[in-house]
């Protein structure tokens, strides 16, 4: 019998460190940024998102004041159907591109980003997001864009890109990095853990407007605690059932920590 709980045990510490590990390889290292020169072109941005010399998107003037996405082969663009016309999004920072978060139309069905003064959601917009889908093989991973439109619909500048290289998973517009070197810069601890009701989480340094966003295993965001400052949060469980949560803290859309929590009955 006792070799038999023993066995659980290490079983249940295994799963539990497998999830750990793949919850940290979704969150370091996995995002590829790329920063260009603005970019101001007389007509068409061909645009390689992963860099493997495949166009993957066409940023392209159509008509004097038309500017338009175009995806290439089985990639896609976010954004909505109105009036019979596809329309990209133009999204601001920290949105999450995922699959389940948007409407997704591929080169079936090019957008119209902005036309005049008047359609589109782009004209006169800057420093927003392209929302964007790319499909390689059999994978799936999602990306970003981001431009500047002038109110006229004659001009675009693209400034840089980025995509989420794991399969399936998401990120925020604008995130462009989740490298451990450059972006862990704290080291927080949760007293008690586990906890039955509430808990305490202690950074290392002081706060400043910071993010606390809790997932489960599956990666899936469960609550958000914002504009944090100081060093301590106060950490309620709510409704939360008995498990491991992750939590991972932001500051500016860059991640300072993360760490896991187990709550218990």
């Amino acid at each position: 019998m006792k070799r038999k709980i023993l066995f659980q045990y290490k079983v249940a510490s295994i799963c539990c460190l497998t999830i750990l590990l793949i919850f940290i390889n979704r969150s370091y290292s996995q995002i590829i940024y790329t920063d260009i020169t603005d970019a101001t072109p007389n007509a068409t941005y061909p645009l390689d998102l992963n860099n493997d010399n495949i166009i993957d998107f066409l940023i392209q003037f159509d008509l004097i004041d038309k500017v338009m996405c175009k995806p290439q082969n089985n990639n896609a663009y976010s954004g909505s159907f109105v009036g019979g016309v596809h329309l990209p999004w133009a999204l601001s920072a920290s949105i999450n591109i995922c699959d389940t978060s948007a409407t997704w139309y591929d080169a079936n069905n090019p957008g119209i980003m902005s036309w005049g003064t008047s359609i589109g959601y782009w004209a006169g917009e800057s420093n927003k997001y392209l929302a964007l889908k790319l499909i390689v093989g059999t994978n799936t991973y999602y990306g970003w864009a981001r431009l500047d439109l002038i109110p006229t619909s004659t001009s675009f500048t693209i400034k840089d890109y980025a995509y989420e290289s794991t399969p399936n998973a998401c990120i925020q517009s604008g995130q462009n990095r989740l490298s451990v070197n450059d972006t862990v810069k704290n080291i927080i601890s949760i007293f008690p853990n586990p906890f039955i009701s509430s808990t305490t989480i202690q950074a290392g340094s002081n706060l400043k407007n910071a993010t606390l966003t809790i997932y489960n295993s599956y990666g899936q965001t469960l609550k958000q605690i914002k504009n944090n400052s100081g060093k301590t949060i106060s950490l309620s469980r709510g409704n939360l059932p008995s498990g491991v949560y992750f939590i991972r803290l932001t500051e500016e859309d860059n991640i300072i920590a993360v760490d896991k929590f187990i709550t218990t009955d």
